[in-house]
């Protein structure tokens, strides 16, 4: 993003657009940092994991507007903190974790080691041991949830850093929980998503 852009948007942009521009920043800058790692294949799998599909995720739950997520562009556009870098790297972070999934359990992902790509992570960039020590707290925290409730905690971990009164975010969660229609809709996304991303790289890992 040029620098007139982003002039323009810390002047006169909502929180939600500033919010989504220093996410952009970070993935920008992981795209050029893991332009460093020899392995291709590995590169190929953190250009997939942590940058293609946390962007794009993103922007589907909090930007872009449809039948079911309008709860959250009102979060975003609400929050107390601009904080879009931390945003990233819990996006990041949340989507390394479904790779790892993969690298568990689908034959296709069986030659690859989660510790390995962890390695490379650290190594590479700049945000790497952040996003590690974001990942293990996934670890630790969705093992012990239904698959269903996987993305509230994504989305209550992005509230965790851009709102300040734990009230707040409670009455939020409990809100988004009840809410049927919003959570069918997180759910299909979410799942599709990562789908999509999997048929994105297949040729690359085969």
């Amino acid at each position: 993003m040029g620098v007139i852009n982003k002039l323009l948007i810390n002047l006169f942009g909502n929180k939600s657009t500033k919010i989504h521009s220093e996410f952009g920043d970070v993935i920008v800058e992981t795209a050029k940092e893991i332009q460093k790692i020899p392995n291709k294949t590995i590169q190929s799998l953190i250009v997939s994991w942590c940058i293609s599909l946390p962007w794009a995720y993103f922007e589907s739950l909090f930007i872009n507007e449809n039948s079911w997520n309008k709860p959250l562009l009102t979060i975003l556009n609400n929050a107390e903190i601009i904080n879009g870098a931390h945003c990233a790297v819990i996006t990041q972070a949340f989507c390394l974790w479904h790779l790892e999934q993969l690298i568990n359990n689908a034959a296709a992902y069986k030659n690859f080691s989660i510790k390995e790509i962890e390695r490379f992570i650290n190594q590479d960039i700049d945000r790497g041991a952040f996003l590690i020590e974001t990942l293990n707290r996934f670890r630790e925290e969705l093992r012990e949830l239904h698959p269903d409730d996987w993305y509230l905690k994504y989305i209550h971990e992005i509230l965790n850093v851009i709102y300040i009164k734990k009230e707040k975010i409670s009455s939020i969660i409990s809100a988004l929980d009840y809410d049927s229609r919003f959570r069918l809709g997180l759910i299909i996304l979410s799942t599709e998503m990562v789908i999509s991303a999997k048929k994105a790289e297949a040729d690359s890992i085969t």
